[in-house]
């Protein structure tokens, strides 16, 4: 089979779309019509080509640069009982999971959550109201007020979400957020986040994201597979899953078939060259830019 000559293909233009929306539109306006807002209230044309993300060449250039990461998956585990919890996180590291992340109720002694967890090997942090400056120095994050990470999983919007991290993030890299519904808005997002921190402020992110419980139950499964990929797409260093029906399992191996069976670990930037994906990008940017 012959290649194919894209060359034999005449290079259409922003104007020649506009000509034949408008002959499709009996006249009117394309880019008044056809214009929208996403999730974010962040105001969208109805088409993007080339010629739009010819002037984001720092933003390209940036991305394109980037180093693969292999990603990870960490399960989250709410500690009220000791041996319970320690059960669970076992069993998390033996079905895939590469960390645990401790949900500290309770000022608590740590070892009994640690017995059998090989640290060289795996993940382990802590988070919750009862963590403290004197618990273990674990190999991962440590989310209270002396630890080495930003919370950032209280906001809905992404411009804020954006703003408290670039606000708190100081001498600290590991950010601890909550992800969007929106697939796009998800890799723009993160995308925005690792740009701001490296390329203004000079700081590599580690960047955690969870996937948050759905509304409707039985939504979870859709929930997790879809802004687990775009998390990871936008950069998440690490990702975990929220269980909804009672089998961490399958959450689990959600993050597993996403990074074993897509080959995405590969990339370092998957969308990079997007059209829409990178002027979204650049207008999350850009309104933290402006603040």
């Amino acid at each position: 089979m012959e290649d194919l000559n894209l060359k034999i293909f005449t290079r259409k233009t922003k104007e020649d779309w506009i000509k034949l929306a408008a002959t499709q539109l009996k006249g009117a306006d394309p880019l008044h019509e056809l214009a929208w807002s996403n999730a974010a209230l962040i105001e969208l044309d109805g088409y993007y080509d080339f010629s739009d993300i010819e002037k984001l060449s720092d933003q390209l250039t940036f991305f394109t640069n980037l180093e693969s990461h292999q990603w990870k998956i960490y399960e989250l585990i709410e500690v009220d009982e000791s041996e319970t919890a320690n059960k669970k996180a076992l069993s998390a590291l033996m079905g895939g999971a590469d960390g645990i992340i401790f949900n500290l109720k309770n000022k608590v002694d740590l070892a009994p959550f640690l017995k059998d967890i090989d640290l060289e090997i795996c993940d382990v942090s802590i988070i919750g109201e009862s963590v403290s400056k004197e618990d273990h120095n674990l190999n991962g994050f440590n989310l209270s007020p002396t630890g080495n990470c930003i919370n950032a999983i209280q906001f809905h919007d992404p411009t804020k979400q954006i703003q408290e991290i670039v606000d708190c993030i100081g001498s600290k890299k590991h950010i601890y957020r909550t992800a969007f519904k929106d697939f796009f808005l998800e890799i723009a997002t993160i995308r925005a986040i690792r740009f701001i921190l490296q390329n203004d402020i000079g700081i590599v992110p580690v960047i955690h994201t969870h996937i948050a419980a759905h509304e409707a139950l039985d939504r979870q499964w859709f929930l997790n597979t879809s802004a687990g990929l775009a998390s990871i797409i936008g950069g998440s260093h690490s990702v975990s899953f929220t269980t909804s029906q009672g089998d961490s399992r399958i959450s689990r191996n959600v993050g597993n078939l996403i990074r074993e069976e897509s080959g995405i670990v590969e990339y370092s930037d998957q969308c990079g060259g997007s059209y829409y994906i990178e002027v979204l990008t650049n207008k999350l940017i850009q309104q933290i830019h402006r603040k």
